[in-house]
């Protein structure tokens, strides 16, 4: 009884200690954005990263919690590092080469904190052995505090060319890969560069941008975390079960891939727009491009799970309930594209 009494008190405390990690989180972010000076946007950014690890060693083992905090934990100090000092030499320095330069040393750092091209090596090893709902904050949340500093330099060749590699790397590294969280790792990495060109475009399209993408990821994120999920295999083994669930995974997958009927395509369609009217055609058929080789790895889960002869004879069994709530999310899913399309349209 004792043992018993014990256990619940641990998992409340640690669950209060995780909501109370959770909101320092959030409000060291809202710290760094709302900042008017880059000592007070480092603090921030210091605070949001003393909040990130203890969250990254519950539910994990405990080498490998040690593992992954120390990589994480070294990458971003040496960002903070080289931040601050480049901050210290803005101040000093008032030769415009040389400002220029910090300007973009600046940069550097802010895209090692956010995992971008081609400084993104750190970003699937740590994703990879992480849990699901932090890989879902690593993969939205924390990006936002960096991009969004980012946004306040003036923009270099170092922002052009992160935006080419990360289009290009996230593509590329992302096929034959077989572990589920790698995929979002590296399409994660795909879609910081459709984030930063739309943040130096337009800042309503990338406020919209990035809250379709992390709805997105957390529902993926869940639903991988429910249904125990890490491996392509996985989906097809388990296909008797929770056979709903894995259709509202495919069909968040391809709304991650850009397919028009889904919501994902409208803030892709946009931006695109957003380009074509500044000029960029090269950069938007590079991005075009890429994303639809990601498209291939979105469609490998769809492909596992459904392209198989094992299933065929599950269509025949399927409830009648189940395909008809299929049907309502479907009709949920274009209706809301359809009620964001039509005042543009009109418009």
């Amino acid at each position: 009884m004792n043992f018993k009494k014990l256990f619940y008190y641990n998992q409340l405390e640690q669950s209060s200690l995780n909501t109370i990690l959770l909101f320092t989180l959030i409000s060291s972010t809202m710290v760094t954005i709302n900042s008017t000076s880059w000592i007070s946007a480092w603090m921030g950014m210091e605070i949001n990263l003393m909040s990130f690890i203890p969250l990254m060693m519950m539910k994990n083992k405990v080498m490998k919690s040690a593992n992954l905090m120390m990589t994480y934990f070294m990458m971003q100090a040496s960002s903070s590092c080289l931040l601050m000092f480049m901050v210290m030499m803005f101040k000093m320095e008032t030769m415009f080469v040389k400002l220029n330069m910090t300007n973009t040393l600046i940069q550097l750092s802010l895209l090692m904190k956010m995992g971008a091209a081609p400084f993104h090596w750190w970003t699937p090893k740590i994703i990879k052995s992480m849990n699901w709902k932090n890989c879902f904050i690593l993969m939205t949340w924390q990006k936002l505090a960096p991009i969004m500093l980012i946004s306040l330099t003036m923009t270099s060749w170092l922002i052009y060319y992160s935006i080419i590699l990360s289009t290009i790397i996230g593509a590329i590294m992302g096929l034959n890969q077989t572990s589920m969280k790698l995929i979002m790792a590296y399409s994660s990495i795909n879609h910081i560069s459709w984030m930063m060109i739309s943040l130096f475009m337009n800042m309503n399209v990338f406020i919209f941008y990035f809250f379709i993408y992390m709805i997105s990821i957390l529902i993926i994120s869940l639903m991988m975390n429910n249904m125990n999920i890490n491996y392509l295999n996985q989906l097809f083994k388990n296909n008797n079960n929770n056979m709903f669930n894995k259709m509202n995974v495919m069909l968040m997958m391809l709304s991650m891939g850009g397919i028009p009927p889904m919501i994902g395509f409208l803030p892709k369609f946009k931006i695109l727009m957003l380009m074509m009217k500044n000029q960029l055609i090269l950069e938007s058929m590079i991005l075009i491009f890429f994303s639809l080789i990601t498209l291939t790895y979105y469609l490998n889960p769809l492909i596992s799970t459904l392209m198989t002869s094992k299933m065929s004879s599950k269509w025949i069994l399927m409830k009648s309930n189940i395909m008809k709530n299929l049907f309502y999310i479907l009709m949920m899913n274009f209706t809301m594209t359809l009620m964001m399309i039509l005042p543009m349209m009109i418009m």
